[in-house]
């Protein structure tokens, strides 16, 4: 059942698709699925409080709201496996290789080409709505200093923002429908083997410095295992960062 994208609201300016679903939600004015594009954001909100910055009319711009079914709090890390999924495959349908740079950016090689930041709403040990806030690089092509790409810089050629849109619902109404089955360990695995610089010796830095090690997967709990000499170490948002590449 066609679940995302089923009603769309579309905005030409606002400060946060996120903020904006939020509104939506409180004042019961949205349903499970609805999506919230933008053609610009004031206040494009990023993970750890980075802010993504997009040009007017050229990215793609959107929160879903997701009404999940009896969706435990300690399941939260699976929302961003299958949005990551869905943008990867998404960008395949256009012949983009994408990684997913843990936890929650899409890369191109080295540049970023997309991020996400989901917020959720919590009832008791439940999940009562999930703003799923996605911005996707389309046709900008200037991104000054940001080390970034779009799917016009990586195929050459202007490409419709509706387009992308429409291959992103198709790719959320199907991988959602997993969520309730038995293939969520199947669904980890694919986040897995997506994983930017996994499997390769690369240099990061947590709080006690500098070192080299190799990511090999992440936690039920979404945790970052790295490889570090024989031993393993586990890193949660904001723990670890990536110094090479």
């Amino acid at each position: 059942m066609k679940l995302f994208g089923r009603e769309i609201i579309h905005l030409s300016a606002i400060d946060s698709t996120n903020n904006f679903a939020a509104m939506l939600i409180s004042d019961q004015l949205c349903q499970n699925g609805t999506a919230i594009l933008a053609d610009s954001q004031s206040y494009g909100k990023g993970q750890r409080g980075n802010s993504w910055h997009s040009e007017p009319g050229k990215n793609l711009l959107l929160s879903f709201v997701f009404k999940p079914d009896n969706l435990s709090v300690a399941r939260q890390p699976e929302l961003t496996w299958i949005t990551s999924i869905c943008i990867v495959k998404t960008l395949g349908k256009f012949n983009i290789e994408a990684q997913i740079k843990w936890p929650n950016d899409i890369f191109v090689k080295t540049k970023k080409i997309a991020g996400i930041l989901i917020e959720n709403q919590l009832m008791g040990e439940f999940i009562s709505n999930s703003i799923i806030g996605i911005g996707l690089n389309v046709n900008q092509q200037n991104f000054g200093e940001f080390n970034a790409t779009s799917i016009h810089s990586e195929i050459h050629h202007e490409i419709s923002i509706d387009l992308v849109f429409r291959e992103l619902c198709d790719q959320m109404n199907l991988f959602f429908d997993k969520l309730n089955t038995n293939e969520i360990d199947q669904l980890k695995s694919e986040y897995e083997s997506q994983l930017f610089q996994k499997n390769e010796v690369c240099e990061y830095e947590d709080q006690n410095g500098k070192f080299q090690g190799k990511i090999i997967g992440i936690k039920e709990s979404g945790f970052l295992i790295v490889e570090v000499g024989n031993k393993t170490r586990e890193y949660g948002i904001k723990e670890i960062h990536y110094c090479s590449k």
